[in-house]
């Protein structure tokens, strides 16, 4: 077996591209003398002739010209490997921005932030809290550099990889609230007062869509037979009107898991219609091979799974007693 010198590779590549020992002697800033050396052993090793000398002019043979071919791409993948491998014990850096849905920012933000110091101290995250249509449109812009949100579209220029897929609840005051009870088990969703963000938003059209079809013969031009109270686009908002016994709305257990842990707001599975949305991280195919976003990801994905594992996506809260007249 051949074992070719990679030193003796590179001085033959210069000696075959300036058809002379001078000039590539001088380009090399070596000896003249041990470049022939080199190109002699190389010669040597192969049995076979590479370079015909003719005076000052050089010549490469059909030996020599295929190995000048397969040299180029030889130094360079050797040239790649050590810059990976360098790259590797390097530490990451940068600055990423994260576009995040409101109602999961709050449950996994803390820990994302927290992790990302931990292993990677040089990396800087900034974070934008939008519904998923409008950090999605960022996204695409390339304002952001991933996002984690429901349900994103199909692009042709996105990653997506579902996360988890989530139960919707049905969310209502807490038992000490004014006005309208908490929710019960045997309440329907289109019996009550909604609080629910514009028609443009996903969780509204979400709902619209299977309140339509499961009772197609009844939709209106509202997209299904429900009561919208009161309408409002922000998500912390929302759970405050709720909480001050104002109506009910529909959102993941995790956005609400603090507030009914706390006495604050109700929540029991919502079946009819039965709702879920998947949670996904979206980041455009150019970065795939960005060390820094993949790190990311991977401490993104990670704390999912952390808040699905202690069971704060889909524990269900203890039922309360009280009776409702709306059910």
């Amino acid at each position: 077996m051949v074992a070719m010198d990679l030193r003796a590779l590179r001085y033959f590549v210069y000696v075959a591209e300036a058809r002379s020992f001078s000039k590539a002697a001088l380009q090399l800033g070596v000896a003249q003398p041990a470049l022939s050396r080199q190109i002699q052993k190389l010669e040597e090793e192969l049995g076979l002739e590479l370079i015909l000398r003719a005076g000052r002019q050089l010549e490469l043979t059909e030996a020599g010209l295929l190995l000048l071919e397969r040299a180029h791409s030889l130094i360079r993948q050797v040239a790649q490997t050590a810059d990976d491998v360098r790259a590797h014990g390097l530490r990451i850096r940068g600055t990423l921005t994260v576009g995040v849905s409101p109602t999961v920012s709050e449950a996994v933000g803390p820990g994302i932030v927290r992790e990302c110091a931990a292993r990677h101290p040089d990396v800087r995250l900034n974070f934008v809290e939008g519904v998923s249509a409008f950090i999605f449109k960022r996204l695409i812009d390339q304002e952001l550099t991933l996002c984690l949100m429901h349900n994103p579209p199909r692009h042709q220029g996105v990653e997506i990889e579902p996360l988890y897929t989530e139960p919707m609840y049905l969310v209502g005051p807490g038992r000490k609230a004014a006005g309208h009870p908490p929710v019960r088990d045997a309440m329907r969703v289109e019996r009550l007062p909604l609080i629910l963000p514009h028609r443009t938003h996903g969780l509204r059209m979400l709902l619209e869509r299977a309140m339509a079809e499961q009772m197609a013969e009844q939709t209106t031009e509202q997209g299904g037979r429900f009561e919208v109270a009161v309408q409002v686009d922000g998500y912390t908002t929302t759970k405050a009107f709720v909480a001050a016994g104002l109506g009910y709305t529909v959102l993941p257990f995790s956005s609400v898991r603090r507030e009914v842990e706390q006495g604050q707001l109700s929540a029991v599975r919502l079946r009819k219609p039965k709702l879920s949305w998947t949670l996904s991280l979206a980041y455009r195919k150019d970065q795939r091979n960005a060390r820094a976003v993949m790190a990311l990801r991977d401490i993104i994905a990670a704390q999912v799974g952390v808040l699905q594992a202690e069971g704060k996506c889909h524990e269900r809260p203890r039922a309360t007693k009280r009776s409702d007249s709306a059910a």
